[in-house]
């Protein structure tokens, strides 16, 4: 069977790598749906190999070890799709100026990126709880009432509600089963609702409240919610964020407050409509965005020192990266996001955003 991941000491080139399984596919992987070949790992660097990776800057021996010992082949060559191909001649295909240790980098920077978004969305659903609930005494609410009305808008066909079931699910859980049997009726008052609803259920319950206060900016704040939950979901399932950096890959238009506010800390247009066309890319610039803007002094003052770690650990390593990349514009972006937002520091000030890329 696969070997068991262990812990090098602090000696090792492995090092603070991410630890992971050794499942193994060719080029196109399982996602083809066709049957491939289980790779060993020295067919897997001699795989790479065959698609152009270099081996320069982390032996191909220790490649094989990693492989083997910390992250899966399929997971660490997703990484690649950052990186321009040859186009015709005798290596057309292959990739350029990439090399394995390369791959390794962008794993790593990406399982600390996930550990320092995730807190990030969850302060966002606290913040964002606690001032509703001030919204909703400020309007004169009833406490009960305003959930009654909330859910009979999932009532179905057949009289059951699907909103009552989804918190019915939790009755199994140590952590929610307690409310929920005290509210067999699912009579709620709103602070115990947000106890027991999912942070999907409370997006929806800010637009609802948007819509019965005709308050526009929480009806904003509902699609943003929307965008910071994609990102919830992914780090939380611990996907890869930073595998794919290139244009394009956006299902939703960027709110005109994220692209205000990315204005307003010295990101060019160009860097704008290039950057926030990515999915991936918008998600984080409205989580950081909104974090920035809802949590507490303190909560803030926290995440700004992991924030700032973050981006020092982006560019331990820039020099692997050619500028004007995808990865290195990638990186200036995010932080130029983090020193406009969380340190008041103007892209226009700060040599390492690139303003129009």
């Amino acid at each position: 069977g696969p070997a068991a991941a262990r812990f090098y000491p602090p000696s090792s080139r492995l090092l603070d790598c991410p630890i992971g399984d050794i499942h193994s596919r060719s080029e196109e992987g399982c996602m083809s749906g066709r049957e491939k070949p289980w790779l060993t790992p020295r067919e897997q660097v001699e795989h790479l190999i065959s698609k152009g990776v270099k081996f320069e800057l982390w032996p191909e021996d220790e490649a094989e070890d990693y492989l083997r010992e910390n992250n899966s082949y399929f997971r660490l060559r997703s990484y690649r799709s950052n990186f321009a191909k040859r186009v015709g001649g005798e290596q057309d295909g292959q990739y350029i100026g990439l090399d394995f240790a390369m791959l390794v980098d962008l794993s790593i920077i990406d399982m600390y990126l996930r550990n320092e978004l995730l807190p990030l969305t969850l302060d966002i659903e606290h913040f964002s709880k606690m001032n509703l609930l001030g919204v909703i005494e400020q309007n004169g609410e009833d406490g009960y009432a305003i959930v009654r009305d909330f859910l009979r808008g999932y009532v179905r066909d057949d009289g059951t509600n699907s909103a009552i079931d989804e918190i019915n699910r939790g009755r199994t859980s140590p952590y929610t089963m307690g409310l929920i049997e005290r509210h067999p009726d699912a009579d709620y008052p709103v602070w115990e609702f947000f106890e027991v609803i999912p942070f999907g259920r409370f997006a929806h319950f800010v637009k609802f409240c948007a819509d019965r206060f005709s308050d526009k900016e929480m009806r904003d704040r509902f699609y943003l919610l929307q965008s910071v939950k994609g990102l919830r979901n992914a780090c939380a399932h611990n996907s890869c964020i930073i595998n794919d950096m290139g244009t394009g890959s956006s299902t939703h238009e960027a709110r005109r407050v994220v692209m205000r506010a990315l204005a307003q800390i010295g990101i060019g247009k160009d860097a704008r409509k290039t950057k926030m066309g990515n999915e991936r890319f918008q998600q984080i610039a409205t989580t950081l965005y909104l974090h920035s803007r809802i949590a507490s002094e303190g909560v803030i003052r926290h995440r700004s020192e992991r924030l700032e770690e973050l981006v020092n650990r982006m560019a331990r390593h820039s020099d692997y990266y050619a500028s004007g990349s995808l990865v290195s514009t990638g990186f200036a972006f995010i932080g130029a996001m983090v020193s406009g937002w969380y340190f008041g520091v103007s892209g226009e000030k700060k040599e390492a955003i690139v303003a129009d890329s």
